[in-house]
């Protein structure tokens, strides 16, 4: 009897095992689907954002042929660098129309690609506000942020592009591309950036950004 009962007990312990076996063989085929879906939606954003990187370069090979724009993608984001000059008046946020003109031909492309998210980031050379314009902008970082929300506004407004789509940022003097000591170099500087890349990785340049305005201080005067 007692052999029995202790053959019973070591069958009710091997069930056991096995139940515990089968679940955590259905576990970790749940986890290895999860993977697969979240490699597979990886992959087709990734696949996206190429097609849209090679419509942008043909749509504007003559505005990048004539130094107008600037196309690169980078860490996963497409960089559209707009011409400060072209695109604004001195020490204004109001767009001009070939700035206009130049991004509707941007938007010509990017409207074919609505998953994309979008942060437009503006950006200034190292000097400081004239005394004339300060009333209005009072560093370059007021300057900088005006000018990347005029192109928020005008996508939005011209395009009914939903809000949860757009962001903006204004990085004052603090991400020069080029040397502040030339005005070739300080012409590069005075830019907006429109960046565009998947929900994730536009969050995470945002965090970025937030992160600059932390350890930097406005010029004022």
């Amino acid at each position: 009897m007692k052999r029995v009962a202790s053959m019973l007990v070591i069958a009710v312990a091997l069930a056991g095992a096995g139940c515990s076996n089968k679940e955590l063989i259905a576990q970790k085929d749940a986890q290895i689907m999860d993977l697969q879906g979240n490699v597979s939606r990886l992959e087709g954003q990734l696949d996206e954002q190429r097609r849209m990187n090679q419509d942008l370069n043909t749509q504007l090979a003559d505005l990048q042929e004539e130094k107008r724009i600037l196309v690169e993608e980078k860490d996963g984001l497409t960089h559209i660098t707009l011409d400060g000059s072209a695109t604004f008046g001195t020490a204004q946020a109001d767009l001009t129309g070939e700035g206009k003109e130049t991004i509707d031909r941007v938007w010509s492309v990017l409207q074919n690609y609505p998953d994309r998210r979008v942060l437009i980031e503006g950006h200034a050379d190292d000097r400081h506000i004239a005394p004339s314009y300060r009333y209005k902008y009072p560093s370059n970082w007021e300057l900088s942020s005006a000018r990347a929300h005029a192109v928020l506004h005008y996508v939005e407004s011209q395009y009914s592009v939903g809000p949860n789509r757009l962001a903006a940022v204004g990085y004052g003097e603090f991400m020069p591309v080029a040397d502040n000591t030339t005005p070739e170099g300080r012409a590069q500087n005075r830019r907006v950036v429109i960046t565009v890349g998947s929900k994730m990785d536009i969050e995470q340049r945002k965090q970025e950004a937030q992160s600059i305005s932390l350890q930097t201080q406005p010029v004022s005067e």
